[in-house]
């Protein structure tokens, strides 16, 4: 099972709005790239994105690009409808991002059924089409 969306309410979807500090990763999303906060003095991987490193309180960050893997570091499936935008049942994951230490993302599986997710297991970053405009990051398995 994947995330799918009830095209009824799609026309209430709406375009991001976002911080200045934040514009790399939405910058990012719109060219269907997963973008991470890399502070400049210390190093640290951050998000969601900040105003301060949490780890030196530096103010100087980087845009880095992820390799999009990552592992499930937990999940829930969602069975009861909580908006009648989203069709049951859907899964919720938090995802450890591989080569950003301490980074964790939360989004939705695809082309998956919620008995196939497991802890740890590697899955990698996917763009689904929400509007004409705006794809999001998702995941599937690797390999998938």
């Amino acid at each position: 099972m994947s995330i799918e969306y009830n095209p009824k309410y799609m026309k209430h979807f709406y375009d991001p709005v976002w911080e200045n500090f934040e514009d790399g990763f939405w910058q990012g999303i719109k060219q269907r790239k997963l973008k991470f906060q890399k502070c400049s003095g210390c190093g640290t991987f951050s998000h969601p994105p900040r105003v301060r490193c949490p780890k030196c309180k530096g103010e100087g960050w980087e845009w880095v690009e992820s390799s999009g893997k990552g592992r499930i570091y937990s999940w829930t499936v969602a069975r009861q409808e909580v908006h009648p935008a989203f069709r049951v049942p859907f899964e919720i994951v938090l995802v450890e991002m591989e080569n950003e230490p301490g980074v964790r993302l939360i989004s939705n599986m695809v082309d998956c059924t919620p008995e196939e997710i497991s802890f740890d297991m590697p899955v990698e970053v996917c763009f689904r089409e929400v509007t004409k405009e705006w794809a999001l990051p998702m995941f599937k398995k690797v390999g998938g």
